[in-house]
C-alpha cells in the first residue's frame, strides 16, 4: 500500500516544460545554434547540463563556459515562472486530497534549488510538502534513482510504499528505478506513447488521480 507520494515538478505540478524551451531556445540560438523542435522535445526531464552538452556537440559555441550558460537557462526559467507559472489542473486539489489523508507528500526534480523556490512560492503550495528534493543535491539526475530515494529517505518511507508522479520518460524511469509505483500524466509526448508502457498507471490528467490512487492508499 501507499504512504507516500512524491511529485516531479517540471510539466507534472507546474505547466513549465514551455518554459525551459523558451530559455534554451533563446539562449542556444544567441550562441549560434539552430533551433530544431525534435532536438528539444527529446530533452525532456533531462538535467540542464545535459541538455548544454547535447546542444554544445552539435553547435559548439565559444566565449562561454557550461556553467555561464546553464545560469543564463536557469536564470530565464525562473523569470518566466515569476511571470506566468501556473499549476496544471488538479494539482492543489490532489496536495489537499492526499493531506486530509495522512499521506506523506514530497517533490524531486531534475530542476535547481532555487527553482524549486520560485515555483512552490509561485504556486503557492510549499506547505503540502514535507521534503523538497533537487537532483542537484545527489550524484546523478534523473533517470537514475538518486533524487526520488533521496526524497524518500527524508520522508522515513520505502520506495516500495511510494508513487512517484511524473510526466516524462526520463522520470518515469527513475520512479521505476527507484522501485516505487509509478503514476504518469503525459506531458509533452502523446498518451499512447508506447514507450510510457513500463508505468503502473498512465492518466489523462491531474484530475483523474484521487480515485486511481485511494485504492492503493495506505488506511
Amino acid at each position: 500500500m501507499i504512504d507516500t507520494v512524491i511529485f516531479d515538478m517540471d510539466g507534472t505540478l507546474i505547466d513549465s516544460e514551455k518554459f525551459w524551451q523558451q530559455a534554451e531556445r533563446e539562449v542556444f540560438t544567441e550562441l549560434g545554434a539552430v533551433w530544431e523542435e525534435e532536438i528539444a522535445h527529446q530533452t525532456t526531464g533531462k538535467t540542464v547540463r545535459e541538455v548544454t552538452e547535447l546542444w554544445y556537440s552539435m553547435y559548439p559555441w565559444e566565449g562561454k563556459t557550461f556553467e555561464e550558460v546553464e545560469k543564463a537557462v536557469i536564470d530565464r526559467v525562473g523569470e518566466l515562472i515569476q511571470e506566468q507559472g501556473e499549476a496544471k489542473v488538479g494539482v492543489v486539489e490532489t496536495l489537499k486530497f492526499l493531506k486530509q489523508n495522512g499521506i506523506k507528500i514530497g517533490l524531486a526534480t531534475n530542476s535547481t534549488v532555487g527553482l524549486i523556490d520560485v515555483a512552490v512560492d509561485k504556486l503557492n503550495i510549499r506547505s503540502y510538502f514535507e521534503t523538497l528534493v533537487s537532483a542537484f543535491e545527489v550524484p546523478n539526475g534523473k533517470p537514475a534513482p538518486d533524487v526520488y530515494l533521496k526524497a524518500a529517505a527524508n520522508l522515513g518511507s520505502l520506495p516500495i510504499h511510494c508513487a512517484a508522479v511524473e510526466d516524462s520518460i526520463t522520470g518515469s524511469q527513475s520512479g521505476r528505478n527507484a522501485g516505487m509505483t509509478v503514476i504518469t500524466i503525459p506531458d509533452n509526448l502523446p498518451y499512447d506513447d508506447e514507450r510510457f508502457d513500463f508505468v503502473d498507471y498512465k492518466l489523462h490528467s491531474m484530475l483523474d488521480f484521487e480515485k486511481v490512487i485511494s485504492p492503493i492508499l495506505k488506511k
